[in-house]
This record gives structure tokens, C-alpha cells and sequence, in this order.
């Protein structure tokens, strides 16, 4: 179900992929903002007592594994991707952004195999991942059944 907090969530996902696929960068300044919001949303949801804030700290983990893996990995996952997964982690809670996460390897699987196939992959060849977890989120979003 579609509403005003999913609909903003979305277009920050959208304008967030745009700029990735041109620069390849996620400006700081935006996750920072893009952070502050998802904190406030989540801490109204826990505090009026429509959410549960183990969901709000098992999102903060996934986050936080994905730094991890951007550390070990030297950035294969880069750090503003990352964050993303943070911030949707804190918005969304743990189960949601693992779902969000299932759909957006998916696609990125689907797209490395149709890049395979057309012999455009080179080592040094990489996909963005912002688009990808924008995607992942809007097929979360339609099949979510709420």
C-alpha cells in the first residue's frame, strides 16, 4: 500500500539512483538529511507504540553489516550504498529491508547475467547499486500485501 512515507521513500530512492548512475558518487549531504528523517519516522513509530523497536535496531544490524562488508570488500559495496541500506534499514525495520535486499539481488543477479551474456563485463566493470535497491523497493512496495 502506497502512502505519503513510501511515496517520499520512493523518490529519494529515484533521484539518489539518477545521481549514482551519472557521477557514480551519493552525496553526503543528502544521506545525512535522508538519515535525520528515518531516525525521527522511526523513533515516532516506536514511541506512539505502532512499531516495535527491535525491528528499528535489527534494521540498524543489516546496516551496519553492510558497512562491514564494504570494509572487507574495500568498497565492492561502496560506503554511500551502504548507508542507503542503513537508512532503509531504520525506515523499514529488519524483515522489510531483508525483503527489499532478497528483490534488489535478484535484479542485480539478472542484470549481471544479461551483462554476461552480451559480453559487456570486464573486470573492471561494475553496476551501480542505488538503482537496484530503488527497484528492489518498488517490487517490495507492489507485492507488499498490508
Amino acid at each position: 500500500m502506497w502512502t505519503i512515507s513510501r511515496v517520499c521513500c520512493m523518490g529519494l530512492l529515484a533521484w539518489v539512483s539518477v545521481i549514482d548512475l551519472r557521477t557514480r558518487r551519493i552525496p553526503v549531504v543528502l544521506l545525512i538529511v535522508w538519515n535525520l528523517q528515518a531516525v525521527i519516522y522511526r523513533l515516532y513509530q516506536v514511541t506512539g507504540g505502532r512499531e516495535d523497536a527491535a525491528l528499528f535496531i535489527g534494521g540498524i544490524g543489516v546496516g551496519a553489516a553492510f558497512f562491514l562488508i564494504s570494509r572487507v570488500t574495500k568498497e565492492g559495496i561502496g560506503y554511500g550504498d551502504s548507508w542507503m541500506i542503513l537508512i532503509l534499514g531504520i525506515y523499514l525495520g529488519v524483515w522489510e529491508i531483508l525483503e527489499v535486499l532478497a528483490g534488489t539481488c535478484l535484479l542485480l543477479a539478472a542484470a549481471s547475467v544479461i551483462c554476461l551474456t552480451a559480453k559487456r563485463m570486464s573486470p573492471s566493470f561494475a553496476l551501480p547499486f542505488a538503482p537496484f535497491l530503488a527497484a528492489g523497493y518498488l517490487l517490495h512496495v507492489i507485492c507488499a500485501v498490508k
